[in-house]
């Protein structure tokens, strides 16, 4: 009896979860287009984050070949600069209320200034865990434990990173040169969080950050230094996708659990999204080979932001281990519909979304060394 209940069960979820997902019809074109691919010292340069600068250039994080390229979309020109130590592994990047951007070298221990006007770079080495230097000797190597992978511009205007290393959140402060580090309570294996760790501005005065290797995503008052926790409801759902929408309301990628979730901070209330369904499961296998691409079919969510249509955004494509994505999804917070819409490109995967242009969702995809823009209106 109770085995019949629990397939009735699973059939009812299975129903309800596919009637929310519209596949795209087979055959039809995609509202994406790639440009690319971007210059890069290596065949897969690693491309990931992207990020406008206040001129309306958007930067492209490159982790593998340890470059930045900038691209303008007006003429679809590309200029690349390489990071001062090589295999620096530059991770995800922010402005700062100047205008420079900057992002953290995971591997060199150290925060990465880049003006945006010319691309000149100085590098600002983290004063904890260094693990050797040569610069000295006028080698351009340095390394240390810190294992800073992404960094976000906070509320107080100081520059905000993850530690993944040292189990701990980073601050710098560029108008005053001040370091400083918290513990987060009860993490452990931040190494493994290194490799997805994403932080970005929270609501109120706090920045939010992912804890996926302990299902679970928290804030950091900037000024109390007061942590609070959300545990994702679903076990081991590997949350790697963090961002804050317009109302304050803090929305996750559960890559594993293969659902969005949405966190109230007010109530602490964690209402979940399931994906997975027959629409969404063949999605990618329909639909790839109508616009050119295909790609890991499973709704493995990654990055994801709230756009300028007050819909939520994000990268089906994560992690890579699980097998490359090529899609991106769109989820209606009224009604809850989610559509796909897989890249040109096969197993594509994009990687990290950024939503600061109106009309438009830009990404990086990894495995093409391509950018990525989604034309809202034509969705």
């Amino acid at each position: 009896m109770r085995s019949a209940r629990l397939r009735r069960s699973l059939i009812a979820t299975t129903a309800l979860v596919a009637s929310a997902l519209v596949p795209v019809p087979a055959g039809a074109t995609t509202p994406i287009t790639e440009y690319g691919p971007v210059p890069s010292s290596l065949p897969v340069g690693g491309v990931c984050e992207v990020e406008f600068d206040h001129s309306g250039k958007l930067w492209v994080e490159q982790y593998l070949s340890s470059q930045v390229a900038r691209f303008d979309p007006a003429t679809g020109q590309f200029a690349n600069f390489s990071t001062p130590m090589p295999l620096s592994v530059p991770g995800g990047m922010d402005l700062d209320s100047a205008g420079d951007l900057w992002m953290p070298q995971v591997t060199g221990n150290s925060l990465l200034r880049v003006d945006t006007a010319d691309g000149s770079m100085t590098e600002f080495p983290l004063p904890w865990a260094n693990a050797f230097t040569l610069q000295p000797l006028d080698i351009p190597l340095h390394s240390g434990l810190g294992l800073a992978n992404d960094l976000a511009r906070g509320p107080d205007n100081a520059l905000w990173f993850t530690l993944g290393g040292l189990d701990s959140i980073g601050r710098y402060d560029p108008a005053t040169g001040a370091w400083s580090k918290y513990r987060v309570p009860g993490e452990i294996l931040g190494q493994v969080g290194a490799l997805f760790g994403i932080i970005k501005p929270g609501p109120g005065r706090t920045v939010v950050f992912d804890l996926p290797q302990l299902n679970k995503i928290a804030t950091l008052d900037v000024a109390t230094h007061l942590f609070t926790q959300y545990t994702m409801p679903t076990p081991a759902s590997f949350p790697v996708g963090v961002r804050t929408a317009a109302d304050g309301t803090i929305w996750v990628g559960e890559a594993l659990g293969m659902k969005i979730a949405r966190i109230n901070p007010v109530t602490g209330q964690v209402t979940e999204y399931p994906l997975l369904g027959v629409g969404g499961l063949l999605t990618g296998i329909v639909n790839g080979p109508g616009v050119g691409g295909i790609g890991n079919p499973l709704p493995m969510p990654g990055p994801i932001a709230e756009a300028s249509d007050g819909n939520i955004y994000f990268s089906v494509s994560f992690p890579a281990l699980f097998g490359l994505g090529n899609q991106v999804a769109r989820f209606d917070p009224v009604t809850h519909e989610v559509r796909m819409w897989p890249t040109p490109s096969s197993a594509s995967y994009p990687c990290d979304i950024n939503v600061h242009q109106p009309g438009a969702v830009w990404f990086g995809l990894l495995t093409t060394n391509k950018i990525g823009k989604l034309d809202i209106a034509a969705t």
